[in-house]
């Protein structure tokens, strides 16, 4: 047993290794750039013993997203539950998503690349033909696919859960559906990561920095949707 849980740890500790490689090449140079055998170099591992552990530079990269999409959803959480009433949570994962946009940028940047249309998620979450695993230890494909989905399935309704509550308790305008306030929430949060740089210098001219201008829009959310009658 003794051997077999060194095997394990030894097993685990490398394909640790090569994902912190492969991580760094697809921050550094996005994915089209890199290579299996880039990685099997920067891992120093040959080629033949990189596909023991990663079938391809897809399994990789997904292995990577989902990575970044579970620190995304942890930090979520934690400031959601940490607060009452519904407008607070829904200010609160709002604060959570922008956290992350500053903390994790690359994570942000490779998470947009996936879901560009570039990787046909539709089709992996729809396949129940699985390949062979390499040494069953990381997930296959689809199902790196299916988990980034449903963590984001877990995100957008923590949002709308937020919003619901919000209503009930008052602080949320009560003529509001709260999954077309989550859509409407959503599309502004993801916006907010990536504003053009000719917007991001029309905001510098007059004196709004970035943090400003998430405050700013913070509050705009507020007086759209607070219960003014509370």
């Amino acid at each position: 047993m003794a051997m077999a849980d060194r095997r394990e740890r030894e097993k685990k500790k490398r394909q640790h290794d090569i994902i912190n490689a492969a991580e760094k090449l697809f921050f550094s140079k996005g994915y089209d750039k890199v290579s299996m055998n880039d990685i099997a170099l920067a891992v120093e591992l040959s080629k033949a013993t990189l596909y023991l552990y990663f079938e391809n530079k897809e399994s990789l990269f997904f292995a990577i997203v989902l990575r970044g999409t579970k620190i995304l959803n942890s930090m979520i959480l934690e400031q959601v539950e940490n607060e009452y009433n519904g407008m607070d949570k829904m200010s609160a994962y709002r604060n959570a998503y922008y956290k992350f946009t500053k903390q994790y940028p690359d994570y942000i940047q490779i998470y947009n690349y996936f879901q560009s249309g570039r990787f046909n998620l539709a089709n992996q979450e729809k396949t129940n033909k699985k390949p062979k695993p390499a040494m069953n230890s990381i997930p296959y494909v689809n199902e790196c696919a299916n988990e980034i989905n449903r963590l984001r399935k877990e995100r957008f309704s923590i949002l709308c859960n937020s919003i619901q509550k919000g209503i009930e308790d008052g602080t949320i305008r009560p003529d509001l559906d709260p999954v077309e306030v989550a859509v409407l929430l959503s599309a502004i949060s993801k916006n907010l990561s990536h504003i053009p740089p000719d917007h991001e210098k029309a905001l510098e001219n007059r004196g709004i920095s970035h943090e400003d201008y998430f405050k700013d829009v913070g509050l705009f959310i507020r007086h759209m949707i607070i219960n003014r009658t509370d």
